[in-house]
């Protein structure tokens, strides 16, 4: 027979299920306070939460952040899928989710684009994971957005490649100067050479049509010199106050006899457009090189080609997205369009067109492109390329509008006598013999006693030596030991006074503006001829100095 509970046993129990019940008490209290914090949490979270069946994908619950990234409300949410509300931009991120869920039971840091509901796309990082609550498969799913970061890096890369873009143009741009003026060496031994045969030889020789047709092709090569000048920057223009519309309309006959009779030629030109300053002929071979390009975008089939002149004023986040963007202020731009409905290009082409002698025909015919960008950067202006394969193609440049007032009337060059003759000793210092010889032959021609010198450092020997007697120096800018700038520096020092000439076969306005204030008397560019030669030397002597 078992015993009864004595009274303090009874009074144990109690009291041991009186702990029992508080400490059930404070666990659930515990338990709400938890439940509160999660649900808390779950709905201030900045990051996109949502809770949904795993069954059939319905949305269960979802915090702020969701309706925030996706712009939907609580109520248009919750009981839906998100098949329903279309909000994948691209279905197999919702294949590679679900994949990955069946797979492992859960994703992390999957990137998704998913569909607001005021159409705009957003870029999520999102992580999910099957959870199993009240008996019920669910999945919960967590999503930050990234779409700002995404544009940044987007944009990032986009500066990236203009710069590499850029590097890369400078890097032809030097390589084509470097050539352009070695070659310009060359030709000039050609051209003087043959110009002083021409003034040897009786009209009725023989041999005189042979020498012209070697000048004729000579200044062919020249003008080829002149094109990659024109693409490195490093050329001399003309410049004048033009009317694009004018301008266009006057090479309207040759402008459609340039194209393929299968395309269709139209003129769209604005009236009244602001004066630009620009080389004519350099212009005109612009219009001539992009219509040319248009008609073999066209091709064989019927086409449509396009040129549209017109004003645009121009802001800076404009201006960054054309070709030469830097350094360009914003403003008035007058510019000229060349669209056409040819074949268009591809992303990979699009990005070698203004490399020289680039092309996608069998056979290129020069500098085509890249020249367009020389001239229109030495004009300090920008191109703008609008293209799409299999669409057609666009070219915008743009030129700077001039203001009324800065109208100016370009003076006239005086005339200049072919009988001019000079008197005085010219100190001629060039490291190539050839060239030495011929700017000897030249200058004895026009009058004068000549010195030669192979470089910079025999040039000042003898100036120190001969200075009472040396009227002028010429010097070549580029020649081993000490280049022209060099002795040209070290002249000045022995006398601020000396006249010197120096000779390039860079441009004239791109060696002027390097020794610009520095009372340098001329530059000569090569290939100079006996004329240009005459002309540079008479307006030396129009300033005052009687020796020459």
């Amino acid at each position: 027979m078992s015993e009864k509970p004595t009274f303090q046993a009874l009074e144990q129990r109690v009291m041991d299920l009186e702990a029992e019940i508080a400490r059930f008490k404070n666990t659930e209290k515990k338990l709400r306070v938890s439940e509160e914090l999660f649900r808390l949490a779950f709905r201030t979270s900045p990051d996109s939460i949502n809770l949904n069946r795993a069954s059939d994908g319905m949305y269960v619950d979802i915090n702020e952040g969701f309706t925030k990234l996706m712009g939907y409300t609580r109520d248009e949410i919750i009981g839906k899928t998100s098949l329903e509300l279309n909000i994948w931009e691209h279905p197999d991120d919702r294949k590679r989710l679900v994949d990955g869920l069946n797979a492992a039971g859960y994703v992390e840091n999957m990137e998704g684009r998913f569909i607001g509901k005021d159409g705009n796309v957003k870029v999520g990082l999102m992580s999910a994971r099957i959870l199993n609550a009240n008996e019920e498969t669910m999945i919960l799913s967590i999503t930050r957005d990234i779409t700002d970061r995404k544009r940044e890096e987007a944009d990032h890369r986009k500066l990236e490649k203009q710069i590499q873009q850029t590097q890369k143009l400078e890097s032809l741009g030097v390589l084509a100067g470097g050539i352009a003026h070695d070659f310009n060496n060359i030709l000039m031994a050609v051209l003087g050479h043959a110009e002083l045969a021409l003034d040897e030889i009786s009209p009725m020789s023989a041999a005189r049509g042979s020498i012209l047709q070697i000048t004729t092709a000579a200044r062919r090569a020249a003008e080829l010199c002149r094109q990659m000048l024109a693409y490195s920057g490093r050329t001399t223009f003309a410049l004048e106050n033009v009317n694009l519309r004018e301008l266009i309309e006057e090479m309207a006959h040759l402008l459609k006899t340039s194209i393929s009779k299968k395309a269709v030629l139209n003129l769209s030109l604005e009236r009244g457009l602001p004066v630009i300053q620009v080389d004519p002929s350099q212009v005109r071979q612009i219009v001539l090189n992009l219509i040319i390009n248009a008609s073999e975008a066209v091709g064989d089939r019927s086409g449509v080609i396009t040129v549209a002149a017109g004003a645009t004023r121009c802001d800076a986040d404009y201006l960054r997205k054309t070709e030469l963007h830097d350094s360009l202020a914003p403003g008035f731009y007058v510019h000229l369009e060349v669209t056409d409905t040819g074949c268009g290009m591809d992303a990979e082409t699009r990005d070698h067109i203004f490399e020289p002698f680039f092309t996608t025909k069998f056979t290129g015919r020069g500098l085509g492109l890249a020249a367009v960008l020389g001239i229109v950067r030495a004009h300090k202006g920008a191109i703008k390329v609008y293209s799409e394969f299999g669409k057609g193609t666009t070219f915008k440049v743009l030129f700077p509008a001039l203001d009324m007032e800065e109208n100016r009337v370009q003076p006239h060059a005086p005339s200049l006598s072919d009988n001019w003759r000079g008197k005085g000793t010219i100190l001629l210092a060039d490291d190539e013999e050839s060239l030495r010889a011929l700017g000897a032959m030249m200058l004895e021609r026009l009058g004068f006693t000549v010195l030669t010198a192979v470089d910079g450092r025999e040039a000042l020997e003898l100036y120190r030596k001969r200075q009472s007697e040396i009227s002028l120096v010429m010097l070549d800018l580029t020649m081993p030991h000490m280049d022209g700038a060099q002795a040209f520096g070290e002249l000045r020092r022995i006398n601020p006074d000396v006249l010197v000439i120096l000779a390039s076969g860079y441009s004239q306005e791109d060696v002027a503006a390097r020794f610009a204030g520095k009372r340098l008397s001329g530059v000569l560019q090569k290939p100079y001829s006996l004329n240009k030669l005459r002309q540079l030397l008479m307006k030396v002597g129009d300033k005052g100095n009687t020796e020459i």
